[in-house]
């Protein structure tokens, strides 16, 4: 079996850790050791925002279910919302006492 990409991205300068389709599949979220988050719109995969605000590698992210806020965790002890319609950040989580290696956003209504 001979498997080739069919894209292929140059997203951040060092290890990426992790990407996310958001739930309308209209965005493609990467995390990275270079302190980043990055979004990209989909299916042209251009960038459409770059948030520095974590100061460690960032090794999760979770999409709210409408697709339009960012939750992501960092080395730097911290986890961050972000406002993917303003590219700003919302809440900054401080607190922990190590890693925030996994996030979750549970935002819907039954």
């Amino acid at each position: 079996l001979d498997m080739k990409p069919l894209r292929q991205l140059q997203a951040h300068n060092t290890y990426a850790l992790k990407c996310l389709f958001s739930p309308d599949s209209k965005l493609l979220a990467t995390t990275s050791a270079d302190h980043t988050v990055k979004v990209w719109s989909v299916p042209a995969l251009k960038q459409e925002h770059t948030f520095s605000g974590h100061q460690r590698w960032v090794w999760d992210c979770a999409f709210s279910s409408d697709s339009n806020f960012l939750v992501t965790g960092s080395s730097d002890n911290t986890a961050r919302s972000w406002n993917l319609t303003l590219g700003d950040t919302i809440c900054h989580f401080n607190g922990h006492h190590k890693a925030v290696i996994s996030v979750a956003l549970c935002d819907t209504t039954a």
